[in-house]
């Protein structure tokens, strides 16, 4: 057989190739790196990669000698300088080549992330949606998770936000642990007109119980034993002008809530050991996964503090409430940590359904682990549905009577899934909106399992 030429084969590639030895010197770029980047093969060759990017005039950034040092794959991103013209972004992968276990050349490649984008565009354009669910399928940047989905209640959330985030309104968010509170008060905050202002966030049960009252408000030189000599700014102060997120409020003592309550309704807050009233200018934000109503029955909380608090509500649903925007949720975090990890990894349709079939009692928060998980430890592109299962534990949850083909299984899910939705809904599409799913789905399905449906 004719031995190929490997030169031949790299001048003829669209993307960037730029070949280094193991000390960093530049041995050979190809046409299409020339061409996408303006860089002329006389300006670099010969030259070291480290030297080129520290005079900051064609490129910053080089991984090449990281990649000759670490002996792995290494992914980052780079800027090419091009003259007369701004700043292009670029996506580079280094890739080692081994000679007697020592590296002799380290390839990289070059993709100007315009370019990235373009294809990721076509390719989702093209590509088969009803086989696979693929990570590429990414979501509009405005939806922050977890507020991603349709679900009524996200909706709501949303409109909330719109409406009070502008104000100096205080906000109460509630729901169970990992629904995403602190999430949603990022969100009020960049939302707010204090946007760009300090933004204080206080997780009440981290701070011990008798030092809490000098964090929040601060004390006086010489107001306690062991107090600084100059006093000390509280927490409230640092916020002051901005916002400040008092997390796991339903735990503050109740000797602390009277004070707080002051300071809601003045306006103003007293140090440890000060004689006069500091005027501040916060904006409160409130979360707790407790029952504030239940503690103000047993009387651990202050009701009047709970009705300062709670002026606009926020309750965020446990994500088994809201099972119709786990996929969407699932691939939000399948393209970020595929992102972060430089990994590509396709979901077949029977591991989507294994993600809403379990119950997520640690919500979002457990899901974003358990999908980080997936994929660093995940050994193939394509996620394999019993290792999904294992590691979620669902087949022991199941009891002895579970189907023992997983197929059947999901399918057993699904049919009570969809069936559940149609009498709840009173209708297909209804019913496939509170699945984010197509009608026409909802139709096909209904009948291959034999139920009853009635169109509206």
């Amino acid at each position: 057989m004719e031995e190929l030429d490997y030169k031949a084969v790299l001048d003829s590639l669209l993307d960037g190739v730029y070949v280094t030895d193991s000390n960093g010197i530049t041995c050979y770029v190809n046409p299409a790196y020339c061409k996408n980047t303006g860089i002329a093969p006389e300006e670099i060759l010969g030259r070291n990669v480290e030297d080129i990017a520290k005079e900051g005039v064609l490129f910053e950034k080089a991984i090449s000698q990281d990649v000759s040092r670490l002996g792995r794959n290494v992914t980052g991103t780079g800027v090419i300088k091009r003259r007369g013209g701004k700043p292009v972004q670029v996506y580079v992968t280094g890739i080692p080549i081994f000679e007697n276990g020592v590296v002799k050349n380290v390839a990289v490649s070059v993709y100007d992330t315009d370019s990235l984008l373009y294809r990721v565009t076509e390719f989702r354009n093209t590509m088969k949606a009803e086989n696979a669910i693929r990570v590429l399928d990414k979501f509009d940047e405005q939806d922050v998770s977890p507020m991603v989905g349709t679900a009524p209640a996200i909706s709501e959330i949303r409109r909330t936000i719109a409406r009070a985030a502008p104000t100096d309104v205080t906000i109460l968010i509630t729901g169970e642990s990992g629904v995403g509170k602190e999430v949603v008060a990022d969100r009020i905050y960049s939302e707010s007109n204090r946007n760009g202002k300090p933004f204080v966030k206080v997780n009440c049960t981290a701070i011990p119980a008798n030092l809490l009252e000098s964090e929040l408000f601060g004390y006086e030189k010489g107001a306690f034993t062991g107090a600084s000599s100059q006093g000390k700014a509280g927490l409230f102060e640092l916020a002051n002008h901005g916002t400040i997120l008092l997390d796991e409020i339903g735990d503050l003592p109740y000797e602390l809530q009277t004070k707080l309550l002051r300071a809601l309704q003045q306006k103003e807050i007293m140090r440890i050991g000060g004689t006069k009233p500091i005027s501040l200018d916060v904006r409160v934000i409130a979360a707790t996964n407790a029952d504030l109503k239940k503690k103000i029955r047993e009387g651990t909380f202050r009701e009047d503090l709970y009705y300062r608090l709670s002026v606009v509500p926020v309750y965020i649903p446990p994500l088994r409430e809201r099972r119709g925007d786990i996929s969407r949720l699932v691939k939000h975090y399948f393209f970020e940590y595929c992102t972060k990890h430089a990994r590509t990894v396709t979901v077949p349709r029977e591991a989507l359904a294994l993600f809403e079939t379990y119950s997520w009692p640690g919500n979002v928060r457990e899901l974003q682990n358990v999908i980080e998980y997936l994929v660093i430890c995940s050994e193939n592109n394509v996620l394999d549905p019993k290792f999904v299962a294992e590691y979620l534990g669902i087949a022991s949850v199941r009891g002895e009577n579970r189907p023992a083909n997983l197929r059947v299984a999901v399918e057993e899910y699904e049919k009570e899934l969809i069936a559940e939705a149609i009498e709840k809904c009173g209708g297909v599409r209804k019913a496939a909106a509170s699945l984010n799913v197509d009608p026409s789905t909802i139709s096909r399905k209904a009948k291959k399992y034999g139920l009853d449906i009635a169109e509206i």
